[in-house]
């Protein structure tokens, strides 16, 4: 069988991408099948597994692609952000902003579903992985704005960083319930809540209370 051309092959990637990127975010690994993949995106399962060895590899892609989205909104302007404060309240405006993308307008809840088994030991050590990479940038985040005596978290820069992670699934996880309006209303007032048991001056918290 020839193979497609290369804008072809984009196109049905892409289509199989976005298929599998919705229904896993939605079902998580084990309630979707690679039949169902195939079907949303209008392939036979040959025609997908021409592109992808398997649900695994495909999940993995898909997993890769949520937490681009989160390096896109939160991670990668907190790390390119001088100032402390300022990186931390990227973690409320970011939010804000992932919340109203597209890709994930229909839950990626599934994506905190995976399976502890053999055959999903890749997925899950991508996801400690990435985990581990937000964990450390929010440290580093808190840390600095410790030392400058920004915020007062009495040397526990490491468990605030491990909360704050509770705290984007704790928003993330049931985004399909909330309004954009409603979400953002949250993270305004977490925002606030986080600065006032933390900050050490008011011109902190005025900054809090522009998001």
């Amino acid at each position: 069988m020839p193979r497609k051309p290369a804008h072809e092959q984009f196109d049905t990637v892409k289509a199989i991408g976005d298929q599998a990127f919705e229904l896993f975010g939605r079902y998580g690994y084990e309630g979707v099948s690679i039949g169902d993949i195939a079907k949303a995106a209008r392939l036979s399962k040959g025609a997908l597994y021409w592109h992808f060895h398997g649900k695994e590899a495909l999940y993995l892609d898909c997993l890769k692609r949520l937490h681009g989205i989160f390096d896109q909104y939160i991670f990668d302007p907190m790390r390119a952000e001088a100032e402390p404060v300022r990186a931390v309240l990227h973690v409320f405006t970011g939010l804000q902003k992932l919340l109203l993308d597209r890709r994930v307008a229909k839950g990626v809840a599934g994506y905190w579903l995976i399976p502890s088994r053999p055959e999903t030991a890749t997925l899950m050590a991508a996801q400690r992985t990435f985990e581990a990479a937000s964990i450390a940038t929010l440290r580093d985040v808190l840390q600095r704005a410790g030392e400058r005596g920004q915020l007062e978290l009495g040397g526990d820069a490491d468990q605030m960083a491990r909360a704050v992670i509770a705290l984007i699934e704790a928003c993330v996880v049931p985004m399909r319930q909330y309004s954009a309006e409603e979400m953002h209303g949250i993270l305004a007032v977490l925002a606030r809540t986080l600065f006032r048991a933390y900050a050490k001056s008011e011109q902190l918290l005025q900054l809090a209370r522009t998001i």
